[in-house]
């Protein structure tokens, strides 16, 4: 297969600057909307319960959303999933604390109406472990059992003892299964089930979010030194400058269409980076072969080369990624769906930057060494002034006093 005849010599270093204006359009754009209108950030990053449900029969959105209305739930909550077909919603509450209230204070009246008024001495409630109320009483210890068939009647609450003495925790009945109660309730002629509950508090959902970001910088850091060792200085800024190119732009793309932002993203932009780094290595590795094949090239015309010489594996490769990201899109349904897109965004994204961004850039370093040496130079010799003698300086030194001995004792030789 041929994707590209040999002898291709497209001019992809020439529009080096056309790419360049595009590429930082997009990137400030993507960059700008981020902070300005901010993504839809998922459970995963802001706390909170979702529900995915699924009922068998015909419903409308418009009767989840009014039967759930009794909780007090926004219409925002409950958005509709997949095909018009499959009759699928989910419920999504992003305040862990929603709906427990009520039997946080019913808890509290009915122990203190058996043991008497003061003997809980302190109560918090805890949604970073899900619902649960911890409760440190006064007076002589009660075994658990008992506290157990006081509560046991509160819709589904259940006490448990605690490793402090006089403390116990009282795990609450869920959002998730209040929301269920009020959909059997109201919509019971509509059999229905829970495909997945999803609960995260929301200390943890900030900690997933920072440590992600953590995750992506450490990772272009990381490859910034990989590349450098690897290949060379000149190469590396435009392998990082490029991946964070893909990494921006798809975020900026997500935040354009509202898809949600969770901990899948996060494992599909590192999959980009992986993805994008691997096409511009190869790229890289070919142009490095043709540097020392051909010393006397101009270099853009050798950089044109071989990008013209690997088009047909980057084509290639592309597309086959594509056509199995596109199957997943269009048959992996909702849990796979914002993965699959942003793979395939990245794709597209990561062969453009490949051959517009990382490579050229090779020429812009090229362009600037002359000046970094200027500026490096000075700073190396103060440096070793100021420092003690490296063997090679000491050699020469000590070549240049001999030099200089020989020439004053040559007058007196001669004569």
């Amino acid at each position: 297969m041929n994707l590209v005849k040999p002898g291709t010599k497209i001019d992809f270093v020439g529009k080096r600057k056309y790419a360049a204006v595009a590429s930082v359009i997009m990137v400030l754009v993507s960059i700008t909307l981020f902070f300005v209108k901010g993504p839809n950030w998922g459970i995963d990053f802001t706390g909170g319960t979702e529900l995915h449900l699924e009922f068998t029969e015909p419903v409308e959105i418009g009767e989840v959303r009014s039967a759930l209305s009794q909780l007090d739930l926004s219409n925002d909550a409950v958005q509709g999933v997949g095909g018009p077909e499959e009759y699928e919603f989910l419920v999504r509450i992003q305040d862990p604390t929603f709906g427990t209230g009520g039997i946080q204070t019913e808890v509290r009246d009915v122990l203190e109406g058996e043991f008497g008024s003061g003997w809980i001495a302190e109560s918090a409630f805890d949604a970073q472990v899900g619902a649960r109320l911890q409760i440190r009483y006064t007076g002589e210890p009660v075994p658990i059992s008992k506290i157990q068939q006081v509560v046991k009647p509160l819709d589904g609450a259940s006490a448990r003892d605690a490793l402090d003495d006089n403390t116990i925790y009282v795990d609450l009945p869920g959002l998730s299964s209040r929301i269920e109660d009020t959909l059997r309730g109201t919509l019971g002629d509509r059999d229905f089930r829970v495909l997945k509950v999803d609960s995260v508090g929301s200390k943890v959902g900030g900690e997933l979010r920072r440590q992600g970001f953590i995750a992506i910088m450490a990772t272009l850091v990381l490859i910034l030194v990989y590349v450098g060792f690897r290949f060379d200085l000149a190469f590396a800024p435009g392998a990082v400058i490029a991946l964070f190119h893909d990494v921006t732009i798809v975020v900026g793309i997500f935040v354009i269409i509202g898809h949600e932002f969770n901990l899948p993203m996060i494992g599909a932009l590192l999959t980009i980076i992986g993805y994008s780094l691997n096409d511009t290595i190869v790229i890289y590795d070919r142009i490095r072969e043709n540097m020392r094949k051909y010393r006397r090239r101009d270099i853009a015309n050798l950089i044109n080369g071989s990008i013209n010489e690997t088009l047909a594996r980057t084509i290639a490769t592309s597309l086959t990624t594509m056509l199995a990201m596109a199957a997943f899109l269009v048959l992996g349904g909702p849990v796979i769906e914002d993965f699959a897109l942003a793979i395939m965004l990245g794709v597209i994204f990561g062969t453009y930057s490949t051959v517009f961004v990382a490579s050229p850039t090779i020429l812009v370093m090229q362009d600037l060494r002359p000046t970094l040496a200027k500026i490096v130079a000075p700073m190396a010799a103060a440096s070793s002034e100021e420092g003690e003698d490296t063997p090679q300086t000491a050699a020469a030194r000590r070549r240049e006093e001999r030099k200089a001995l020989r020439n004053s004792a040559g007058p007196e030789l001669g004569g």
